[in-house]
């Protein structure tokens, strides 16, 4: 009997309670209770056994939210390293959370020579990382990495969206970019750890603010695989994208400008991909969104898509790729 494994990840947008300080969360009570119902609602259709989130805000509305999916998921593990808008990652599981770690300093092998707007060395991420480890069956591991990258939003000196100049503009673009590089360097370097001289599945999660093509995904990913049917000295470390198993025409999590964009990542490692069985997103009641953040207090579900990969791994250890 194969043993039966979902992930899931979902950037769960602004979970706050109602008027929270930070701003963020919804306006209303009977907003903040709609949304939690779609939030729980989604979780229980999909059931998946380990949930990666991200942008989860005050303690208080995540502690709601499990009491809104009932007794399914005990375990918990919420990061320590907020952003300065009080959002973070976080994971909902039914299996026991071992081996947790807060991630949020650049490791060694990181990108640690960059400077930030103030001049300041950038030397951790801009929202800590979450790293765990579920058993699937006596000696089956599995370790989790959940992570959410820098946006491509830019806040402008005063707290502004918008620039002075084309000059300002341009420089917050570039700065952007490479707080994201830099984070997505630092994540390599702790899957690096992870994955190295190990048979032991891994699996990244996340919301990357950019798309399977870019570098930076790229970058966490790894080498191309030119071959599954070879091994190589690369399969220690590198990542498969389960998006590319999505049907065509749900394979982007967030809609922005009318645009589909898949900016939200489901990676395993190749002990894994040989037992994908499926790979989705629910796409269907996100809606379409532009710069203008204030309008999302109102929503009642999150802008991006869950996204989710159902594994089927033999129980038999002789009988498994790895």
């Amino acid at each position: 009997m194969p043993i039966g494994f979902t992930v899931m990840t979902w950037n769960v947008e602004n979970l706050f309670t109602p008027n929270h300080p930070s701003g963020s969360g919804p306006a209303r009570p009977d907003i903040y209770q709609k949304k939690l119902f779609n939030l729980a609602r989604t979780i229980k259709f999909i059931s998946p056994d380990v949930i990666g989130l991200q942008e989860v805000g005050d303690l208080d509305a995540f502690n709601d939210l499990r009491r809104a999916v009932g007794d399914r998921y005990p375990f918990a593990r919420v990061s320590k390293f907020p952003d300065l808008r009080g959002i973070r990652n976080a994971f909902l599981s039914r299996l026991p959370l071992l081996q947790a770690e807060d991630l949020v300093d650049f490791p060694p092998g990181s990108l640690v020579n960059l400077s930030d707007e103030q001049g300041k060395p950038m030397r951790r991420m801009g929202r800590g990382a979450l790293k765990v480890t579920v058993v699937l069956a006596p000696g089956l591991l599995v370790h989790m990495l959940n992570s959410h990258l820098k946006s491509k939003l830019v806040t402008y000196p005063g707290g502004r969206r918008s620039p002075v100049d084309e000059n300002e503009r341009a420089r917050g673009t570039a700065l952007a970019l490479v707080k994201r590089s830099a984070e997505a360097v630092a994540m390599r370097a702790y899957l690096n750890k992870v994955m190295t001289n190990n048979t032991e599945p891994t699996i990244f999660l996340g919301d990357l603010n950019d798309g399977p093509d870019a570098v930076t995904t790229q970058l966490i990913m790894g080498p191309p695989d030119r071959s599954l049917a070879r091994r190589d000295a690369f399969d220690d470390t590198r990542l498969y994208g389960v998006h590319e198993y999505i049907p065509g025409e749900r394979r982007f999590s967030r809609l922005y400008y009318k645009s589909p964009e898949l900016i939200d990542h489901v990676m395993v490692s190749h002990e894994l991909i040989f037992y994908l069985r499926k790979a989705d997103a629910y796409v269907e009641p996100i809606e379409s969104i532009d710069q203008n953040t204030d309008v999302r207090r109102e929503s009642t579900f999150p802008d991006h898509a869950p996204l989710y990969a159902r594994f089927e791994i033999p129980d038999n250890p002789a009988d498994r790729h790895f």
